[in-house]
């Protein structure tokens, strides 16, 4: 096992490209290796091997440090891990050494041909090579991994998010049920592939912690840690320092309520380095001119020392403008400085939206030129900026969109709706109102013991009724649950509920998802959670939450895109009960059974009082509520739907979507989902390194064993724990296994098995492990294509470019695989190469003579490398053309909207951008051709 230390010097064996990294970072479990050539980070377990080769200078070469001091080293030290190259009484240390390009050394070459391993091996390598360049030139990397329907707008957002050079600092305000933790995890795993973020802290209300974690272990394949009082007891027993509990974790979640309730902590987490915040629920930061409540004042300490910022909120804009201001402020206060120059900018802004009213944005049609000269006004500001711009390589949305930034704040906040997201349902309600036949009967046995015996009467019938469909049935209890399963024909029903275990509640999930399986599921308030039945057109409200936002969640379970034309909501209620009563807010006064609910919030904390009254006694005060409270309830709503509508900004939502990239990445991500290489690749890999892989029990699933003999296969399959301990020390390996699914359709359905996809942590692994420079680098064949008695070398190449990860383009430059043979009088064998592929080949033990091998270690590696100079500058040449056009691009949008912001400067962002362009060429200009892997060819 390997000691590290800060300072050393390293380099991947997977990813040589990077070049020379230096260890910045070391905790208990982790190390962090900075690759200042291209600019990015990797984080790796120090616990096991990481694909690491320690970078050592031979004697005879020449030291240089980053002060410009050099050397010839004559003598290597080592002191506590780390070296000190020496020469004539000058040292140079290791940490001082300055970062180089690394080269192919023959002496290397040689020896890999003269040990060379198998011909599967050398394949699985090529394929790996070939397969990780398609995922790593895809527009789509970051956004294939999670378990996750491909939805146009989210993908979009994702791509949005990662153009700037600068971490994303956004506000993400879709309406309720489109996705916005969806899309924060959508960023955050872009930027986590990119290599761009390693810390991230999440601060969420403490009712919606644990689904945080649930939504992004389960679809991100992260399980962020939970920092609360029990962390901090259980931490306290076992630490054996005060080290910041923070500094111990990458990925972390608290609430809100917890730091504003213990300072200390809150200090603890800013001491830490984050790279992203996400805050949930932003609409509870609250800033006006008369101050600030002690949520905000949080948010503002953080915001100001973390580049990245994520804020989350369905609020619309329009409910409180002045706190919206404070918020975006958090965003970018140099934009946003002065609430009276935005209050009249967002004046002007309006004055322009209306002008724009008229433009088709709705329309499923790329919106021309054409359109914005038929539907601007002539008196309009922006009408005398259309013959100019007309005549630019600019579509007409693009130039609207660049509009919309400069005036708007479109370059900070996003916001889709059901309006401008097509794909949602039709609610239709089914309501059940139910009576007690004997008034003597109610009083004799008990109140809610009848209304229960009603209701659970009217189920038995309503299942007869819908016998073949799938219904969902959701209460608040997993008492209820029990109680219902009890009465119903067995075989009929499932249950869902808190006390299962996930597995168990998949497997229910399966049961009921089988078109031979139970036809209702019968699920407590566990089921509201995120989770996806769509294959259900039925909802059941068994009971209503008084809470309206929970309400809602429920229903979108099944209101989701892609769903159909209707679903169907049925609720039973017991005449003049609490529940009619509550059905009756909900249904005429917030309309919640008709249309997605906006304003929730704020009608239930201006009526929460009152409601709760009302309920407390339904007998008594139940004309009332429908004669008084329900007029009052519904003429608030109506007035918060009219002021919300009124202040819809159709121009903020047409720049949240861009149906022509948004395309682009859903067809992407599709045609990656088709790729029929990737999964014989990963089994092949897996069976050259001992695990065994099964057919699972599920639909697309496999079981992945590690063997008792290998210990490292914990490692590779991520497995925690696969090692018992005995008195803190790790005893004998007994074997590990992971249950893994591979279509994407089959893991929506099966949330509890991972999903093996090209972003899953173990596919990466095994690139890692394929890629790595002890595996397959090369091989010796027979080939029956080779003249008898000659010796061919097939030479393969990876051409990769020092590439900045912040410039967010680094699909554009991708990993591009080249290879060529070339026989022992230095000639190329094209048309071989273009034969090989179907050629018979087999392992060959031949004895080659070493002035051969030396001979294609040197001169004939040197010819094979000169042969693709030509094609590697023709395929920089074309991949300049498009990265400089994306950077121009976006350098021309960032001039347009410094003009229009009329006097606000973006000048460090242009600057920053034109030095991007500038380093951008210099990169292209120096291609690198590095040597993956050599395999012999002959007849011996």
């Amino acid at each position: 096992m390997p000691k590290f230390a800060i300072g050393q010097k390293w380099t991947s064996k997977s990813e040589p490209e990077l070049g020379v990294g230096q260890v910045v970072k070391q905790d208990f479990r982790t190390i962090t290796l900075l690759f200042p050539i291209s600019g990015e980070q990797r984080i790796y377990n120090s616990k096991s091997e990481p694909p690491l080769n320690r970078y050592i200078l031979k004697t005879g070469e020449k030291a240089v440090s980053i002060r410009g001091a050099s050397l010839f080293v004559e003598e290597i030290i080592e002191d506590e891990d780390l070296l000190y190259y020496k020469s004539k009484g000058k040292v140079i240390p290791e940490a001082l050494l300055h970062f180089k390009p690394m080269s192919e050394d023959n002496a290397d070459i040689l020896g890999k041909l003269q040990n060379f391993s198998s011909n599967f091996d050398f394949c699985l390598r090529e394929r790996a090579a070939k397969l990780r360049g398609i995922w790593k030139s895809s527009i789509a990397r970051g956004m294939l991994g999670p378990r996750l329907r491909l939805l146009p707008h989210q993908l979009y957002l994702s791509f949005r998010a990662l153009k700037d050079v600068s971490l994303p600092r956004l506000m993400l305000s879709d309406e309720v049920g489109l996705g916005k933790t969806i899309e924060s995890g959508l960023i955050w795993n872009a930027l986590q592939t990119e290599g761009r973020i390693k810390r991230t802290l999440i601060i969420v209300p403490d009712q919606l912690k644990n689904q945080w974690i649930i939504e992004l272990g389960k679809r991100f394949n992260c399980w962020f840690t939970n920092i609360d009082d029990d962390y901090l007891s259980e931490h306290r027993k076992y630490a054996a320092d005060k080290q910041n509990v923070f500094s111990l974790h990458d990925c972390v979640i608290c609430s809100l309520e917890f730091l504003i309730a213990n300072r200390y902590v809150a200090a603890a987490a800013l001491e830490v380095s984050w790279d992203l915040l996400i805050i949930d629920e932003a609409h509870r930061l609250i800033k006006t001119s008369k101050g600030a409540n002690a949520e905000y004042v949080l948010a503002e300490e953080f915001s100001q020392k973390i580049p990245g910022l994520l804020l989350l909120s369905g609020t619309p804009i329009q409910l409180a403008p002045e706190a919206y201001f404070y918020r975006l402020k958090l965003l970018d206060s140099a934009r946003f400085q002065n609430l009276e120059e935005f209050e009249k900018n967002q004046s002007n802004y309006k004055k322009v939206a209306k002008d724009l009213s008229k433009i088709p944005f709705d329309s499923d049609k790329e919106l021309s030129w054409e359109d914005l000269q038929k539907n601007i006004p002539e008196k309009s500001p922006i009408r005398s900026w259309l013959p100019i711009k007309a005549d630019l390589s600019l579509t007409a949305a693009e130039w609207m969109r660049r509009v919309i930034d400069a005036l708007g704040t479109s370059s900070s906040v996003f916001r889709n709706t059901r309006k401008s997201v097509k794909g949602f349902p039709r609610r239709v309600l089914k309501t059940y109102p139910l009576g007690v036949e004997s008034e003597r009967f109610r009083v004799e046995s008990g109140e809610l013991r009848v209304e229960s015996y009603v209701l659970n009467s009217w189920l038995c019938s309503f299942v007869e009724e819908c016998r073949g469909e799938k219904v969902l049935l959701i209460c608040s209890s997993s008492e209820k649950v029990v109680e219902l399963l009890g009465i119903l024909e067995e075989g009929t029903a499932v249950a869902f509920k808190e006390e299962e275990s996930s597995l168990e509640r998949d497997r229910a999930v399966a049961a009921w998802m089988d078109t031979e399986g139970p036809n209702i599921l019968l699920s407590s308030e566990i089921g509201s959670e995120g989770r996806n039945f769509q294959c259900a057109k039925h909802l059941v409200l068994f009971d209503l939450p008084e809470d309206s936002s929970l309400l809602e969640q429920r229903i979108g379970r099944l209101d989701r895109i892609g769903q159909g034309e209707e679903i169907y909501i049925h609720v039973p209620f017991i005449k003049k009960s609490k529940m009619e009563m509550l059905f009756l807010w909900y249904h005429e006064a917030l309309g919640i059974f008709e249309h997605s609910l906006m304003g929730g919030g704020e009608m239930y904390a201006k009526f929460e009082k009152e409601l709760k009254e009302y309920l407390a006694n339904p007998e008594k005060k139940y004309s009332k509520f429908v004669k008084e409270f329900l007029p009052l309830g519904k003429k608030e709503m109506a007035l918060l739907n009219k002021k919300a509508e009124e202040g819809r900004d159709r121009l903020l939502e047409f720049n949240s979507q861009n149906k022509k990239i948004s395309g682009e990445l859903l067809a992407e991500a599709k045609r990656m989902d088709a790729n029929e290489e990737l999964l014989p690749f990963a089994f092949d890999m897996l069976e050259a390194l001992d695990v065994d892989v099964q057919k699972g029990i599920y639909p697309d699933s496999f079981v992945l064993k590690g063997a008792p003999e290998h210990s490292e296969h914990a490692e590779l399959l991520g497995v925690e724990n696969a090692r018992s301990m005995e008195n803190g020390e790790i005893s004998e390996f007994d074997g590990c296994s992971v249950t893994v699914i591979t279509s994407r359709e089959a893991a929506l359905n099966y949330e509890n098995i991972s999903f093996f996809h090209w972003e899953h942590p173990i596919m990466q692994r095994l690139f890692d492990k394929a890629l790595g420079d002890d595996f397959g680098s090369s091989a010796c064949v027979f080939c029956d294509l080779v003249p008898p008695g000659k010796i061919f070398v097939q030479y393969n190449f990876i051409l990769t470019f020092s590439v900045n990860a912040n410039w967010g383009i680094n699909n554009l430059f991708g990993e591009k695989f080249l290879s060529v043979i070339i026989d022992s009088d230095g000639n190329l064998q094209s048309d071989l190469a273009k034969e090989l592929d179907t050629a018979a080949l087999k392992n060959s033990k031949a004895d080659i003579p070493d002035s051969v091998l030396e001979y294609f270690a040197a001169e004939g590696f040197e010819t094979a490398k000169n042969s693709l100079k030509s094609k590697a500058k023709k395929i920089a040449k074309e991949t300049e053309k498009l990265v400089i056009s994306a950077l121009e691009s976006e350098l021309h949008r960032l001039e347009e909207t410094s003009m229009l912001l009329r006097g606000f400067e973006l000048s460090k962002m242009l600057i920053q951008k034109k030095r991007d362009i500038e380093a951008c060429k210099k990169s292209l200009e120096n291609p690198k051709l590095r040597l993956d892997g050599m395999r012999i060819l002959c007849t011996i």
